[in-house]
C-alpha cells in the first residue's frame, strides 16, 4: 500500500502487478469538517467504472473489459484515482486463467486498501450486455484462439488465403501500444475494410497485439499497421479505422485509406471509448 499520494507526481506505467501502488484517502478527516461523521443518518455507495481494463489469458492474448466497482460509504478509506488507475495498468501484461481470477485479485486488493468489502464486476466486451450497447458492422477478431509470447510489431505475422474477400469488414477490441513520451497506455478500436486476397483472421490479430509494448504515437500506429497490410498483404483497395480512448477529454480518430475519404464516412463512437 502506497504511503504517498501520486496525484500531481510523474510516475512511470508499471511493468508489473504491484496492489502497493494503492494509495488509501481516510474519510473521517472530510466528514469531520462537515460535522457530520457519525453523527447523522446516512447510507450510500461509491460507483467506479473502468474503461482501461485489460490482461493477458495464459496463452499470452489480451483480454479487454470494462471494470465495475462498488465501495461501501462506510468504508475506512477511498482510493485516489490515479493510484487506482495506475494499479489496474499493472495487470496489463500478467496472465489470468479467467475473468473471474482477475476480479477475485481486485477485490481482495481494493477490500484491503479500503478495509471495507469491495463488489468488483468485469464485463468482457463483446459478451452480455456489454455486446447490446451498440450494433456494429463486420466480424470480430476478439474471439479467436491465439498464442504470443513478443509484444513489438512483426509485420512477419500477416498471412493470406487462398480466398479472395470482397468489401471484407473485420474490427479488433484489444489494441493497445504505450505513449512515446509517458509511457501510458494507448487502448483503440481497430477497424479494416479491404478488397483482395483474404487475409487470414488469426494472422491479423496476432499481428495487431504484437503493438502491446510498443511505443508509438495514434498516428504512428495506424500508419505501421496500413503500410504493413498494404506491403505484406497486397489488398487492392485498403481501409483502416483506429478510434482510441479519450485521454484528458480528448478523443483520437485515425483514418487512412486508399482512396479520398470524407467526414461522413468517421465511425461512431462506442461505450467504451
Amino acid at each position: 500500500m502506497s504511503t504517498e499520494n501520486p496525484l500531481g507526481e510523474k510516475i512511470p506505467s508499471p511493468s508489473k502487478y504491484d496492489p502497493g501502488i494503492l494509495y488509501p484517502i481516510p474519510r473521517w478527516p472530510a466528514r469531520s469538517l462537515l460535522d457530520i461523521d457519525k453523527k447523522i443518518l446516512m447510507y450510500g455507495l461509491d460507483h467506479w467504472h473502468a474503461y482501461e481494463l485489460s490482461w493477458l489469458n495464459l496463452k499470452g492474448k489480451p483480454q479487454v473489459a470494462v471494470g465495475e466497482f462498488l465501495f461501501d460509504a462506510d468504508s475506512e478509506n477511498i482510493v485516489e484515482s490515479k493510484s487506482l488507475k495506475l494499479y489496474l495498468n499493472s495487470f496489463n501484461q500478467e496472465r489470468f486463467e479467467s475473468s473471474e481470477k482477475l476480479a477475485d485479485v481486485i477485490r481482495n486488493d481494493l477490500s484491503a486498501v479500503s478495509k471495507s468489502q469491495v463488489t468488483v464486476n468485469i464485463s468482457i466486451l463483446g459478451q452480455g450486455e456489454a455486446a447490446q450497447v451498440q450494433l456494429r458492422q463486420g466480424s470480430s477478431l476478439d474471439q479467436l484462439d491465439i498464442e504470443l509470447e513478443d509484444y513489438e510489431p512483426d509485420a512477419s505475422l500477416l498471412q493470406t488465403t487462398s480466398d479472395a474477400a470482397f468489401d471484407e469488414c473485420i474490427y479488433s477490441d484489444l489494441f493497445k501500444s504505450n505513449c512515446p513520451v509517458t509511457g501510458a497506455p494507448d487502448w483503440a478500436s481497430v477497424e479494416i475494410v479491404y478488397t483482395g486476397q483474404a487475409i487470414e483472421k488469426t494472422s491479423l490479430l496476432k499481428y495487431l497485439c504484437s503493438f502491446r509494448q510498443h511505443q508509438g504515437y495514434h498516428e504512428e500506429c495506424a500508419e505501421r499497421i496500413y503500410r504493413d497490410i498494404m506491403q505484406t498483404c497486397k489488398p487492392d483497395e485498403l481501409k483502416l479505422s483506429m478510434n482510441y480512448l479519450r485521454r484528458g477529454g480528448l478523443d483520437i480518430n485515425v483514418y487512412r485509406c486508399t482512396r479520398p475519404m470524407t467526414s461522413e464516412e468517421v465511425i461512431p463512437r462506442l461505450l467504451r471509448q
